[in-house]
C-alpha cells in the first residue's frame, strides 16, 4: 500500500512538472505575454488534466517570479513595474559581473569563440537574425558566462532569478530597434573579447555596462517611455575595436 502511494506521487509529480514545464516555455516564449491571464480551468482542459496539477504549478511559477496569484483575480503572467526592473537588475549586475571578471581568469580564449563569431556576424551584417534568435543567442551567451565563472555560489544565486531575467531579455529585444539589438551584439562582443583575452577587469566593467545601460532601456519602456540604450560610448564600448 505504501509503494503505491509511492508511485501514485511520483506520477502527481512528474505530471506537476511537466506542467509547469509547459507553462514556463509559453511564458518566456512569448506565448504568453505579461499581464495575460492563466485560468486555471481553462488550462486544464487544454492539457487535459485536473486543476490541482494545475494549480501547483501556477504556484511554483509564482515562486520562480514569472506569475501572480490575486485571490479574486487569480493567475497571470508578472507585469514588471520599473521599481521590480530596477531591483532585479542592479542585482543581476552584480551577479554577472562579477561571473565575468571570474570568467576571464578561470577559462580560455577558444571558450566563447563560437559566441564571438556570431557577434561580429551580427555587427557587420554578414549573420540575421529575428529578435526571437537574438534573444535566445544572448541568454546562451550570459549562461556560458555565469558558467564560465566556475564559481558555485554565483551559479546557484545567478539560478535563483534566471526565469524573470529571460523574460525580461526578451521584453526588451521585442522592444528594441534593429540599430538597438545590433548595440546588444556589439556589447556582448566587447565582454566576450575582454573574456577571451583575460582582462578580468575590461570584463566586469562591460558586463556591468551592458547590464545597467538595458535596465535603463527596459525601465524607460515599463514607464511608457522607450527611447533606445545611451548612444553615449562607455569605456568598455571603446574596447570594441581593440
Amino acid at each position: 500500500m505504501t509503494s503505491a502511494k509511492h508511485d501514485a506521487g511520483r506520477r502527481g509529480t512528474r505530471k506537476y512538472e511537466a506542467i509547469r514545464q509547459e507553462l514556463r516555455s509559453r511564458i518566456l516564449s512569448g506565448r504568453y505575454e505579461p499581464g495575460d491571464p492563466m485560468p486555471e480551468r481553462v488550462i486544464a482542459e487544454e492539457l487535459a488534466v485536473s486543476r490541482v496539477p494545475v494549480r501547483e504549478a501556477l504556484s511554483q511559477l509564482e515562486r520562480d517570479g514569472l506569475v501572480t496569484i490575486a485571490a479574486k483575480r487569480g493567475a497571470q503572467v508578472r507585469r514588471f513595474s520599473a521599481e521590480n526592473m530596477q531591483s532585479l537588475y542592479e542585482a543581476r549586475e552584480a551577479l554577472e559581473g562579477m561571473a565575468a571578471r571570474l570568467a576571464a581568469e578561470r577559462v580560455d580564449d577558444a571558450y566563447l569563440a563560437p559566441f564571438i563569431v556570431q557577434f561580429e556576424g551580427l555587427v557587420d551584417g554578414a549573420i540575421r537574425m529575428d529578435p526571437a534568435e537574438e534573444s535566445e543567442l544572448g541568454n546562451d551567451f550570459h549562461d556560458a558566462v555565469i558558467k564560465g565563472s566556475r564559481n558555485a555560489t554565483v551559479i546557484e544565486l545567478t539560478s535563483t532569478i534566471h526565469d524573470r531575467v529571460r523574460l525580461c531579455r526578451r521584453l526588451t529585444y521585442g522592444h528594441a530597434s534593429p540599430s538597438g539589438a545590433r548595440r546588444a551584439a556589439e556589447e556582448h562582443l566587447t565582454i566576450a573579447r575582454a573574456i577571451s583575452r583575460g582582462d578580468p577587469g575590461g570584463a566586469e566593467h562591460a558586463m556591468r555596462t551592458h547590464v545597467s545601460s538595458w535596465a535603463r532601456f527596459l525601465r524607460s519602456h515599463l514607464a511608457g517611455d522607450s527611447p533606445q540604450p545611451s548612444t553615449t560610448p562607455s569605456g568598455a564600448e571603446r574596447q570594441l575595436s581593440q
